[in-house]
């Protein structure tokens, strides 16, 4: 039940889109951006897993993924 923030920053020219998802989910995204935080309110055991963040711009694309693991 405690609230957890995940962060995700990237550069880029042009500015990339980035993106948090979340077993192929899209969970937000934000155009234009150095960064994106994904907050979770309340997490709960069923929201443990992989957590993905892509930055991505016409040069290319870049991920980053953690494991959340909830008690």
């Amino acid at each position: 039940g405690t609230p957890v923030e995940l962060g995700c920053e990237a550069e880029g020219r042009p500015p990339p889109l980035l993106s948090w998802f979340r077993g192929g989910h899209l969970l937000r995204e934000e155009p234009v951006s150095t960064g994106l935080s994904l907050v979770l309110p309340g997490v709960e055991p069923d929201q443990a897993g992989i957590y993905t963040c892509v930055a991505e711009n016409r040069h290319g694309r870049h991920n980053r993924s953690l494991q959340l693991h909830v008690a």
